[in-house]
Parts: structure tokens; C-alpha cells; sequence
């Protein structure tokens, strides 16, 4: 049995089309180990203190660009 040069590119795209599939369904931003999941619940914090800041009217600080109060201490 031999496969034509069109048959195999017709297979590998539906394989690639598979596993990128595939990659849609894997727990990103679950686990506490790797550094992907890390950042993405960094980002998500992130992301929030800035609409709770917005919500409240805290002002964004002009040193280091986050929203606190002026008279705290800069979070580190």
C-alpha cells in the first residue's frame, strides 16, 4: 500500500488538527507545580485588583504603576 504525497499531507493536517483540539481540553491555570499555571493565576489576580481598583477609585501610583492608596507603603 502506498500513499501519495497528497494523502499524506491530508493525514498529517487532520493529526495536527487533532492535537490542537486536543491542547483546548488540558487544565490550564490548575495545578500550583508548573510556571504557566503560576503566571496565569498571577494574571488573573492581577486582572482583578485592577477592576476592584477602578471600581473603588483608587488612584494608579505614579512610582509603580499599581492602584493603592497614597498613603500605604508600596507593595512589593
Amino acid at each position: 500500500m502506498s500513499l501519495s504525497a497528497m494523502d499524506l499531507v491530508g493525514l498529517l493536517s487532520i493529526a495536527l488538527f487533532l492535537v490542537a483540539v486536543g491542547l483546548c481540553f488540558l487544565p490550564v491555570g490548575t495545578c500550583a507545580q508548573c510556571g504557566h499555571c503560576r503566571l496565569e493565576k498571577l494574571a488573573r489576580e492581577r486582572e482583578l485588583e485592577a477592576r476592584a481598583g477602578k471600581f473603588y477609585g483608587i488612584p494608579v501610583c505614579a512610582s509603580c504603576g499599581r492602584r493603592h492608596d497614597p498613603d500605604e507603603d508600596h507593595p512589593h
